[in-house]
């Protein structure tokens, strides 16, 4: 008898469990199920970044077969207007990795929706993509400007001063702002005031002074070959990227440091070579949302962005990396330093408008112009954008 019944419950046991297998929708994506999400990305990247970015989107559709991500490479220069075109006729991709230059681009033609997903980036650097209360793109990766010293031929500087009596020659490619932001805001220098243009702010005129007393005292050369004068030894100091330091011949007796570390931490930087994520405005539907939000938080991945940011001589703009143990790496150390201290600037923010100007009238000094004119000049054509 109580083998009888203890058959009996088995068989009835089986058959609940088949039922309730049974009872299950298909999972979305296999065999049975509703046909998965199909999300275009099209990104600029080439080379290695290229082959790790695919490699990255066959893990995310093998871990998740509710999405199919097809990949499209459209260069920097055409994907704005493929983007019109395409959006004009309702399609075009649910998802841009591209330049900032290009994302800001692209944002001002209507072409970007507010984020779906979340990352870790540092906020600095993202505000760039903030407007208003919404965040339009996330950076990936980029990289950022250091100070570069030779310990063979002179001694290191500890603030701006020191150069004067250091007798090393600083040899910069260029005068703009994306290499002396630091220094300049350091010393009080200012685009804007009460949202006006201040290119010729008494403070900017002595700075510039400042630049040009140390040519005249041949401790500054402006010179398109400066890094190749650093790694040959005709210079002690420059300003590069820092991705710069990962081709110098370790026999070079050299260092590098942050820039505002000869400021005591006051002012900030300006990034270069930045690559970012969006999604699209007319495309993030309410459907394709959560595949959106889940693509683009897997490609953000702090792990991935190393690799990505590796592949492309550039560094990750996640702020945990530099927290972790790869973070704390050789130059990662003084990167991650670096990135904390960018210039944090919403992306309406007048001074994304005016720091060409400046470059342009900063550049014209170079060459031998008045300051006091070329400065004037660069606030009148300041005024006169709308």
């Amino acid at each position: 008898m109580t083998f009888r019944w203890r058959t009996l419950l088995s068989i009835s046991l089986l058959v609940l469990l088949l039922l309730t297998g049974c009872s299950q929708d298909p999972q979305q994506g296999l065999p049975g199920g509703a046909a998965p999400a199909v999300l275009e990305l099209w990104h600029s990247l080439k080379g290695a970044e290229a082959e790790v970015l695919g490699e990255q989107v066959e893990y995310i559709m093998g871990a998740y077969p509710e999405v199919i991500i097809n990949l499209e490479y459209v260069p920097e220069n055409d994907m704005v207007e493929k983007t019109f075109l395409a959006q004009a006729g309702g399609a075009g991709p649910e998802l841009f990795l591209t330049s900032g230059e290009i994302l800001r681009e692209l944002f001002h033609k209507g072409a970007l929706g507010p984020l779906a997903g979340t990352g870790d980036s540092f906020v600095n650097i993202t505000s760039q993509f903030t407007y208003g209360e919404k965040t339009y793109a996330i950076p990936l990766a980029l990289d950022v400007p250091l100070f570069y010293y030779r310990t063979d031929l002179a001694q290191i500087p500890t603030n701006l001063g020191d150069f004067l009596t250091t007798n090393g020659v600083l040899a910069l490619n260029k005068l703009d702002t994306k290499s002396l932001a630091p220094w300049w805001l350091a010393q009080g220098g200012k685009l804007t005031n009460n949202g006006q243009p201040t290119l010729d702010h008494g403070e900017n005129l002595i700075f510039i002074y400042q630049l040009l007393l140390w040519q005249e005292e041949n401790i500054l050369l402006i010179a398109p070959n400066s890094w190749e004068l650093f790694v040959n030894g005709e210079v002690a100091y420059t300003i590069a990227p820092a991705s710069r330091a990962k081709s110098l011949n370790p026999e070079i007796p050299w260092g590098s440091m942050p820039l505002t570390q000869l400021t005591n931490q006051q002012g900030y930087l300006l990034g270069e070579r930045i690559i970012g994520i969006a999604n699209s405005s007319i495309k993030t539907t309410e459907s394709l949302s959560p595949w959106i939000r889940l693509v683009e938080e897997e490609i953000l991945d702090p792990e991935f962005q190393g690799t990505l940011a590796e592949a492309g001589n550039r560094f990750p703009a996640s702020s945990s990396f530099y927290s972790g143990e790869e973070g704390q790496k050789g130059i990662l150390i003084q990167v991650g330093q670096s990135l904390a201290q960018v210039w944090s600037l919403p992306g309406n923010a007048l001074e994304w408008r005016l720091i060409p100007i400046q470059d342009q009238a900063w550049q014209a000094i170079g060459n031998g112009a008045l300051p006091e004119d070329s400065l004037a000049q660069g606030q009148q054509k300041a005024k006169e954008l709308k």
